[in-house]
């Protein structure tokens, strides 16, 4: 309710909350971002003397997730640091090829 007052008071919807630091589960699948409680949970249930055949979980979404342990091949943090300096790598690589030149400048008569 209070969501829909403010909308109408300030005449903008409210702001949506960050992409935030989340783990994504991984495999033959595809892929689902989870809680970091979700994925210490997993990790407990992969790491057990008896594993689970089957993983029942919540995505970051609240979908009901059902997978076959066997079928998990990666459980991978990704935080909001991580990303961003992901993307000034991707940004710094990209820079690094421009200043090589182009293929066709490469000078062959020499």
């Amino acid at each position: 309710m209070l969501n829909r007052l403010s909308l109408l008071r300030d005449g903008l919807p409210p702001p949506e909350p960050g992409y935030g630091d989340f783990y994504v589960v991984s495999g033959a699948f595809g892929s689902v971002s989870v809680t970091a409680e979700t994925a210490r949970a997993l990790e407990r249930a992969l790491d057990a003397r008896r594993p689970v055949r089957w993983l029942q979980f919540r995505d970051r979404s609240g979908s009901r997730v059902r997978v076959r342990a066997r079928d998990v091949r990666c459980l991978c943090e990704s935080t909001a640091a991580q990303r961003a300096f992901d993307r000034r790598m991707d940004r710094a690589r990209a820079r690094e090829e421009r200043s090589d030149g182009r293929p066709w400048q490469d000078d062959e008569s020499a």
